[in-house]
C-alpha cells in the first residue's frame, strides 16, 4: 500500500484505522454512506448452476402467478389456489382474502386473476359492487354485464344447464336437468326468505319444487321458451291436482288457505323492486367461452339489503349454473375442459340478513366440486363478518367457509380481528403482531408521489399496502408485498374518482 495514495500519509495518522466495512473515512477516502442491494433473480438450479457461488437456495415455493417478494427473505413469492391445488400443496382450490379497505385486496385478487389468464383460466367475477374489475376483464377481451339498470334474470330459467342437458340427452343429460330444476328450486326459496326476513316451511319448499317441475315440462313442450315468476305465482293460485296432492289438502279452498302466506311472499317479489329484475326474461346470458366475465352489480349497491342480497345470490347461482353446464359438456365430449376462477366479493353481505337463514342456501348455490375444474377466491373485510348473524348455527356454518378455504391472505387487520381469525387458521403471535401493523395509517406529513397516466400528485399509498400474509394450513406465514405493475395500475384504479379535476 503506497503512502502517496493518501492524504493523511506521513502526518501521524495510521491510515488503516481509517479503513472501515465501507472504505475508508475522511477526505479522499472515498467512503460510501449508502451500500446498494445489488439486484436478485430467482430461476430453477438448471438455470443458474453457471453462476455458483452467486446463488443461492430459496425455500419458498416457485409454483404458480408470481405475486410479489418476500418481506423477510427478499425472494420472489408465487401463489394461487389452482396451482398449489395442482402441486399437492391445498387441499383445496380455494384462497379467502381478509383485509381493511384501501390495503390491497383487490389489488392482490387482479394479480391472481390476470397471472391465470394468461395459463388459460377463465375469471368469472360474480357480483362486483364497486366495481373493482370490469377494466380488467375487458383488457383481457372479456364480457361485461351490468345488472340493476335494466337488465333483467329470470330465476325460472334454466339457461346454460337446460341447453347442455338438450344437447347431451339420454340419463346423463336427464341428470343434468335435475341438477338444474334442484338449482331454480333453491333460488327461489331463497328470494322468498329475503323478503320473509325468515326461513321457509319444509312443505312450501316441495311445492315450490313440484311447481318448478310442472311449469318446466309445460313450457318446454307448449311454449318453447322458460316460465316466469309471474308464471309460478298463477299456478300456485290455481293448483293442479298434483300440488294439492303435494300439500295433502282435501280441496282448492284448503289449499288456497294452506298456500296463502307463500302466495302472498310471492306478490310481493313481484310487485317490489326486485319485480323488476326477476320479473322477465333474461337480457343477457353469462358466456363461459369468453377468456373472462365481470357481473357489475354496482347499481344496486346503494339499495336495500334485502335488493343487493337478492341481485348477488341470483348472480351467483347464474355463474355456477353456467360453470356445470360447461363442464357437462366437456365430460359428453362436446367441448373443450375449460378451468375457472370465480371470484365472489363481499360474500357475507347476504348471509347478514336478519332471520333469512340463506347460509344453506348460498352454500347450495356456490358448491361446486374441487373435481369440476373451478378454483374459488372468496373476499371480506373481517371474520366478525361471519360473526354477525343472530343464529349461532349459521355463524358457525359461515366459519366453515374459511376453514374450508385451501389458503387464507390477511392484508391489514386489526388485532382483535387477526385473533378471531387465528381461532379457524392458527397464526404466531409475531404474525398477529406483523399484520396488525400493515394497519397503520400514514403519519401526518403525507409524501406524494406522480401518478404516470395524469402526471398528477397524489397521496403515496398508505404504508401497510399491498402487504399480505399468505397462510397454508398450520404453516408459517408468507409476508409478501405485492406491486402492480403500470399496465395493471392502469386498468385497476380504486381511487380514480379522487383523481378528477375539481370544480371550485
Amino acid at each position: 500500500m503506497g503512502t502517496h495514495n493518501y492524504p493523511y500519509q506521513g502526518e501521524g495518522i495510521d491510515v488503516m484505522n481509517l479503513l472501515g466495512s465501507r472504505g475508508f473515512r475522511g477526505a479522499g477516502g472515498g467512503t460510501w454512506t449508502l451500500i446498494p442491494t445489488p439486484p436478485s433473480f430467482r430461476a430453477t438450479s438448471v438455470q443458474v448452476c453457471g453462476l455458483w457461488p452467486f446463488s443461492g437456495g430459496a425455500a419458498r415455493p416457485m409454483v404458480g402467478v408470481p405475486v410479489g417478494q418476500d418481506l423477510e427473505y427478499g425472494s420472489t413469492i408465487c401463489c394461487d389456489p389452482i396451482n398449489w391445488f395442482r402441486a399437492g400443496y391445498s387441499a383445496n382450490p380455494s384462497m379467502m382474502i381478509y383485509g381493511n379497505p384501501g390495503l390491497g385486496k383487490s389489488a392482490f385478487t387482479v394479480r391472481q386473476i390476470l397471472g391465470l389468464a394468461f395459463q388459460g383460466v377463465r375469471p368469472l367475477i360474480l357480483g362486483d359492487l364497486k366495481p373493482d374489475y370490469p377494466d380488467v376483464i375487458r383488457a383481457l377481451g372479456g364480457q361485461v354485464m351490468r345488472f340493476g339498470e335494466g337488465q333483467r334474470l329470470n330465476v325460472l330459467d334454466q339457461g346454460a344447464m337446460l341447453q347442455a342437458s338438450d344437447r347431451i340427452g339420454g340419463e346423463a343429460g336427464a341428470r343434468l336437468l335435475e341438477q338444474a330444476l334442484q338449482r331454480t328450486t333453491t333460488m327461489i326459496s331463497s328470494l322468498i326468505q329475503i323478503m320473509r326476513r325468515a326461513r321457509m316451511d319444509d312443505w312450501e319448499q316441495a311445492l315450490i319444487s313440484r311447481a318448478v317441475r310442472t311449469l318446466d315440462e309445460k313450457h318446454r313442450r307448449q311454449r318453447g321458451e322458460p316460465p316466469l315468476l309471474n308464471d309460478l305465482a298463477a299456478l300456485l293460485r290455481e293448483p293442479t291436482q298434483e300440488l294439492l296432492r303435494a300439500t295433502l289438502a282435501d280441496d282448492v279452498d284448503e289449499y288456497r288457505q294452506t298456500t296463502k302466506p307463500l302466495s302472498r311472499s310471492l306478490e310481493a317479489l313481484l310487485e317490489g323492486p326486485l319485480g323488476r329484475t326477476f320479473g322477465g326474461q333474461t337480457s343477457e346470458r353469462i358466456r363461459t367461452d369468453a377468456p373472462g366475465v365481470c357481473v357489475d352489480v354496482s347499481a344496486v349497491a346503494k339499495q336495500s339489503d334485502d335488493v343487493m342480497a337478492a341481485i348477488m345470490l341470483a348472480t351467483w347461482s347464474e355463474g355456477f349454473a353456467s360453470v356445470e353446464a360447461a363442464n357437462a359438456l366437456s365430460d359428453a365430449g362436446l367441448a373443450a375442459q375449460r378451468n375457472f376462477l370465480v371470484v365472489m366479493d363481499e360474500m357475507w353481505r347476504p348471509l347478514r340478513i336478519e332471520g333469512a337463514g340463506l347460509v344453506d342456501k348460498m352454500d347450495g348455490i356456490t358448491r361446486l366440486n374441487r373435481a369440476e375444474g373451478v378454483g374459488n377466491i372468496y373476499i371480506a373485510h373481517t371474520p366478525k363478518d361471519q360473526e354477525s348473524m343472530t343464529s349461532r348455527a349459521d355463524a358457525m356454518k359461515a366459519r366453515g367457509f374459511t376453514e374450508r378455504a385451501g389458503i387464507v391472505v390477511a392484508a391489514g387487520l386489526s388485532i382483535d380481528d387477526l385473533q378471531s381469525l387465528s381461532k379457524v387458521k392458527p397464526m404466531s403471535d409475531v404474525e398477529i403482531d406483523t399484520v396488525a401493523r400493515w394497519n397503520t395509517p400514514p403519519g401526518w406529513r403525507q409524501k406524494m408521489v406522480t401518478d404516470l397516466r395524469t402526471g398528477k400528485r397524489r397521496p403515496a399509498p398508505p404504508p401497510g399496502c399491498g402487504k399480505v400474509l399468505i397462510k397454508l394450513g398450520d404453516r408459517a406465514g408468507i409476508q409478501t408485498q405485492v406491486k402492480l405493475t403500470q399496465a395493471e395500475l392502469d386498468m385497476h384504479d380504486t381511487n380514480a374518482r379522487w383523481l378528477a379535476e375539481q370544480i371550485v
